[in-house]
């Protein structure tokens, strides 16, 4: 009887051993994917947010000087980054890499021209009126293994700048358009500027 209570004992012991490592089996098939789904809800949320970062770093930029824009070429193949080491940030052809932890994360801008409806005004991809006060930056993110997103947003030119002109003696200009002040003013005629500077006489014939 002993010898019988004993090989039942063990066999006993057998079955909840099986039994435990198909439960073990079974939790670790249900825990392994989402450990990694986990892993990667956090690898989405360091690249959205790391490009979030450079989209507003861009959007600063742009206000700083609209010209800034303007000097980049435009096109879906034409990629940039910000270096904000410096002050005023400067931006650099190529594609910006950010180590986090273990993880290698992408981030670069691309810069497209803006057209609007002729009609209506509205900005529109068949649009024929080419807008040079709006451009649209669309900033695209990945990390190894991951698979690339991209977010957008529009840039316009709203700021103006004013001055009061006190000196007119560098006389008339050719009239093109430029970029900052001067002391001269556009082409005209029967305007005498020598006598005193910063003042304009108007010359009427005959007086």
């Amino acid at each position: 009887m002993q010898d019988s209570r004993g090989g039942q004992s063990f066999v006993e012991l057998l079955v909840a051993i099986s039994v435990g490592a198909i439960f073990m089996v079974g939790a670790a098939m249900i825990i392994a994917p989402s450990l990694n789904e986990n892993g990667q809800s956090t690898k989405v949320q360091t690249a959205a947010t790391a490009a979030q970062s450079l989209l507003g770093n861009v959007r600063s930029w742009s206000e700083g000087s609209w010209q800034n824009v303007l000097s980049l070429a435009t096109g879906t193949t034409q990629y940039y980054y910000l270096v904000t080491s410096s002050s005023p940030y400067v931006a650099t052809s190529g594609i910006e890499s950010i180590v986090t932890a273990t993880t290698t994360y992408t981030r670069y801008f691309f810069i497209s021209d803006v057209y609007r409806d002729s009609g209506t005004g509205n900005i529109s991809l068949t649009g024929t009126v080419y807008d040079p006060s709006t451009k649209q930056v669309s900033v695209v993110y990945n990390w190894s293994g991951g698979k690339a997103g991209t977010i957008s947003t529009y840039l316009t030119r709203n700021n103006d700048a004013a001055f009061d002109q006190t000196d007119w003696s560098g006389g008339a200009s050719s009239g093109t358009v430029t970029t900052s002040s001067n002391n001269r003013f556009g082409t005209s005629s029967n305007i005498d500027y020598s006598s005193t500077t910063g003042s304009l006489y108007v010359a009427i014939p005959g007086y």
